[in-house]
């Protein structure tokens, strides 16, 4: 089986090296590329039911989080029938956790970070075309240490009293003087309690720490603490 490859990516380089890994594997086969702009982009949308129909689409050194998102809603918009959607996967240097965290909630297929060999590569793509999951190693540890976290929040597991609450708010979107003010508390305690919560959930950022809150239910945007009296 010939796997069907679409390359996004705005990195000159980075899109180049694909190509070169690619052209190495006869059962691969590049059928378009794009950077971020729309133009380019339609060319992905023009394949859909055709012969060169993607199989994977590779978002290549994605420029932040919020690039992931949004290319994998372009292609949730572009294949609406999700049986025959390309599978995603993100292949970057970047592998900090609110990049990771991101792509996890988009939906990717897959993550590789840091990659050892072309080989390592080519069956990894190969693995996503069939339906599977690649990830790196590094990835796939930060993804179990993210679960794992994760079923901890959902069970309140480490997150009594003040805590609790300090993260409510925090998902909520305030920063450390808001919550002191909100709970009548010192900017520097309410700096201790967060970062004993960065080091529960093990991630090094407020981001990260507020995407995986949210995603376990807690917190409401600022502006509603602030319309329900905040």
């Amino acid at each position: 089986m010939t796997v069907n490859l679409f390359v996004v990516s705005d990195n000159a380089v980075s899109l180049a090296g694909l190509e070169a890994i690619v052209d190495q594997d006869e059962e691969c086969a590049l059928v378009g590329r794009a950077t971020d702009d729309s133009d380019d982009l339609r060319r992905l949308s023009d394949l859909a039911g055709t012969a060169l129909h993607p199989d994977v689409v590779v978002l290549s050194e994605p420029s932040s989080s919020r690039t992931v998102s949004a290319r994998v809603r372009h292609i949730a918009s572009a294949f609406p029938d999700e049986a025959s959607r390309p599978h995603t996967i993100v292949v970057a240097q970047n592998d900090d956790d609110e990049m990771i965290v991101s792509a996890l909630r988009a939906g990717v297929n897959g993550y590789l970070s840091r990659l050892g060999s072309a080989d390592e590569l080519l069956r990894s793509l190969k693995v996503v075309a069939r339906g599977g999951a690649a990830f790196c190693p590094t990835v796939a540890a930060r993804m179990s240490r993210y679960f794992s976290a994760m079923q901890g929040l959902h069970d309140g597991a480490g997150f009594p009293g003040l805590t609790s609450r300090i993260l409510e708010l925090l998902a909520g979107g305030m920063g450390n003087r808001q919550i002191a003010r909100r709970l009548f508390l010192a900017e520097k305690t309410v700096r201790n309690y967060v970062s004993r919560i960065f080091a529960k959930l093990e991630v090094h950022d407020r981001a990260t720490a507020v995407v995986m809150a949210r995603d376990a239910g807690f917190g409401e945007p600022a502006g509603e603490l602030v319309r329900n009296g905040a």
